[in-house]
């Protein structure tokens, strides 16, 4: 579910916020990096899009335009992360040596 950065109130709305667009109970922007899927506090600018980088860098919830913005929602980078573990173990098996000589 997609939550705002700042009070973690639900957004059940579909699609992007609008660049100018509030949390109902705090009030504070939803279009900002802190909400950003590609949002990373440990990454040159906070953005893991390379794209996005090439622009000057932005304050993490301050409203803004990028172009690159994709609302997080935690549940879905989970799943993503379990397909994703998921399919490097089966890859690890596949090539794991079985064990007999030649």
């Amino acid at each position: 579910m997609r939550k705002c950065h700042r009070c973690g109130e639900a957004w059940r709305e579909t699609g992007s916020p609008g660049t100018r667009e509030n949390c109902l109970k705090c009030g504070a922007f939803l279009h900002v990096c802190a909400n950003c899927r590609f949002f990373d506090g440990m990454a040159l600018e906070w953005c893991r899009e390379p794209m996005a980088r090439a622009e000057k860098p932005r304050v993490d919830d301050i409203a803004n335009v990028c172009t690159w913005f994709v609302f997080s929602d935690p549940d879905e980078e989970r799943i993503d992360a379990e397909k994703s573990k998921s399919a490097r173990m089966a890859l690890e098996e596949l090539f794991k040596p079985s064990g007999r000589s030649r």
